[in-house]
């Protein structure tokens, strides 16, 4: 091979795999991806992830190329993903140049969200209401989600511009709970913790430490523990958020409503989850046309949860349930030739703990050491449990090559 070449496979790789990190990819998913495009190149790689940086060395023969780039950490994007594994594909396959791939990548992660300000509002109304409805409450509890859910929504639109940026979780958990406070002092029925937790379910941090545990459990420890850090900060900001909010909303005062709300019927939830489960798709950032796959992950992996834990009781029925989602994606990644992510994170999704990790922070402000770390013992084992049931599912399917 000579040195342009080798250039030139390099080029797309360290292009690729920037774009694997853009879009979501764990740390153990995209070093071993990299590795398995260096072995099909001809090339010696050793490639080192972390949250907000890539540390790679390419060479062969007497050539060598090491370089260190600093990235931004983002969020899952099931879409672009799907596009990039295309385009890595399509490379590999000798349908298009290196020079090519690495102009379509950097097309794909500069095109801009796939749904507009509407319907991403409509998301926060549907996401919160159908959390609420699968948490249980009254119809009063109902109303005040579907209340709350809007304005953080709208609140959301504002999200990339200046210090929302950075204090965006405080600014939503302490708008929530000043809301729900409120609206307490209108309906006093209302189940004031099952308001706040509906309406800000959507950034507990749950998924972000499971990827946090099943990276340490790959022995990616640095990335792991940067990863599980930030997740915990997250709990942090909404939980200090929700006190603040709690706080101000005893400076109002007025007549409640006198009315009395009925409790919400448990077959509502068989019409809700489906609902909730789709929001995933923008949750996500999915493709339009794989809303039917996203829909059809999240009511799977709930249901499977929910048998496991009727059954085996919440740890090991989290670990059943971790266990089918990995397996089913892989069935999923083999059959369709798409991704597996695609459906297993909006299967597990609806799993995460996260609300677990809330409860324990907010047991902490307010000085309960025990229950704080009861609850977040609690969490910690519900992750383990759903991590090691779906490196299971991974064992008994193996999954997709990656090329």
């Amino acid at each position: 091979m000579e040195r342009p070449e080798f250039i030139r496979r390099v080029k797309f790789i360290l292009r690729f795999g920037r774009a694997l990190h853009a879009v979501g990819a764990p740390a153990h998913t995209l070093e071993g991806t990299m590795q398995d495009m260096c072995q099909l190149f001809g090339i010696k790689g050793s490639i080192v992830s972390l949250p907000t940086a890539i540390f790679s060395s390419f060479s062969y023969g007497d050539e060598e190329v090491t370089k260190i780039e600093r990235v931004d950490p983002m969020g899952v994007n099931l879409g672009k993903l799907s596009k990039v594994d295309g385009v890595a594909r399509d490379v590999i396959q000798g349908a298009i140049t290196f020079e090519e791939g690495s102009d379509r990548l950097h097309d794909i992660l500069n095109s801009s969200d796939p749904y507009g300000k509407r319907i991403r509002v409509l998301f926060f109304l549907f996401s919160t209401a159908g959390f609420m409805i699968l948490f249980g409450g009254t119809w009063g509890d109902f109303l005040a989600t579907v209340i709350v859910g809007v304005i953080i929504g709208l609140i959301s639109l504002l999200r990339p511009y200046g210090f929302i940026k950075e204090l965006f979780e405080t600014i939503v958990a302490f708008v929530a709970a000043l809301c729900a406070y409120l609206l307490l002092k209108l309906m006093p029925g209302l189940n004031i913790g099952v308001v706040i937790l509906s309406s800000l379910i959507i950034f507990m941090p749950g998924l972000f430490i499971t990827i946090a545990i099943s990276e340490i459990a790959t022995q990616n420890l640095t990335s792991g523990t940067s990863r599980l850090v930030g997740g915990i900060m997250i709990l942090l900001k909404l939980t200090f958020g929700v006190f603040i909010g709690s706080k101000i909303a005893t400076w109002f005062h007025y007549a409640p409503v006198p009315y009395e709300f009925d409790t919400i019927p448990g077959w509502v939830a068989f019409i809700s989850l489906p609902i909730t489960a789709l929001m995933s798709t923008v949750n996500f950032k999915a493709e339009r046309s794989d809303w039917k796959w996203m829909t059809l992950a999240g009511v799977y992996g709930y249901g499977c949860s929910k048998i496991g834990s009727h059954y085996l009781g919440p740890e090991l029925g989290m670990f059943f349930g971790g266990a089918c989602v990995g397996a089913m994606s892989n069935i999923f990644a083999r059959v369709m030739n798409r991704p597996s992510s695609i459906f297993q994170f909006p299967g597990i999704i609806l799993l995460v703990p996260g609300s677990v990790g809330y409860r324990s922070m907010n047991y902490l402000f307010e000085k309960d050491l025990v229950g704080g770390l009861d609850m977040g013992f609690s969490m910690i084992t519900l992750v383990m449990a759903l991590v090691v049931g779906t490196f299971l599912g991974n064992t008994l399917i193996k999954p997709r090559q990656s090329f």
